[in-house]
């Protein structure tokens, strides 16, 4: 029978609070939305995030804001291999993968006319 040590046991403890009382920032920055599909345009400004890991069934919180007077742009979550979208929001909110892979955001602009606007994302995991 395995008896855990009183240091195995208090590390693990610090380790599941550590966790699960605070939210981990995931990726953070400014792009220009995805008026031009692509993550870096003919000008080599950045269009997307950089890739980032997520993790089967742990809950992320996307936010983000776009300048402009009268914008909207909608997040898109794309697998980095594929380029394929696995997530969409028209909101800031959360998100729950159904499993772990490599992937990025774009940001679409939803305005007639618009685009080419800067927006400031953060991923986190829930509290």
């Amino acid at each position: 029978m395995y008896i855990p040590s009183a240091q195995s046991v208090l590390t693990a403890g610090l380790a599941l609070t550590g966790s699960l009382t605070e939210p981990r920032t995931v990726s953070e920055g400014s792009v220009l939305d995805y008026a031009v599909e692509k993550c870096m345009d003919g000008d080599g400004r950045a269009r997307c995030s950089k890739p980032f890991v997520v993790t089967k069934s742990t809950c992320y919180q996307l936010e983000w804001r776009t300048e402009g007077a009268f914008t909207h742009t909608t997040a898109e979550v794309r697998d980095a291999g594929s380029g394929e979208t696995v997530f969409y929001r028209d909101t800031n909110g959360d998100w729950t993968p159904e499993k772990g892979e490599l992937v990025y955001l774009d940001f679409k602009p939803k305005v007639p006319a618009t685009g080419n606007q800067t927006v400031h994302y953060v991923v986190k995991t829930c509290e």
